[in-house]
């Protein structure tokens, strides 16, 4: 199966929706250990980006954007359109919510 077209904008250059499918989302929790909490302190007092923190930032991203792909699949889609990605924190700051979602639905290419 192809890969799924992703787009933030509510339509798609070069493709009409067919159907709407409904909501679909993907996200995931992430929260770091020890040894990163420890790294990012010590980032946190230099200055600067927290990489140790930016380095799972990232990778919740990619794992939440994967979800969201599995999802849309089961759903039948081949497309997501006005896709956003939210964060929240839970626990008092312990952990982070990643959470991608979009609108499924089923296009066809126009030309």
């Amino acid at each position: 199966m192809a890969d799924i077209l992703i787009a933030t904008t509510p339509t798609i250059e070069g493709y009409k929706i067919v159907k709407v499918l409904g909501t679909v989302h993907g996200l995931t929790v992430r929260t770091r250990g020890l040894w990163g909490k420890f790294v990012a302190g010590i980032e946190s007092m230099v200055g600067g980006e927290v990489t140790a923190f930016t380095e799972e930032c990232e990778k919740a991203k990619v794992e939440s954007m994967e979800r969201l792909k599995k999802n849309a699949r089961k759903m039948r889609a081949n497309a997501i359109v006005r896709t956003d990605f939210e964060t929240s924190d839970i626990f008092a700051g312990a952990a982070v919510v990643f959470s991608a979602y979009g609108t499924a639905v089923v296009v066809e290419p126009t030309r």
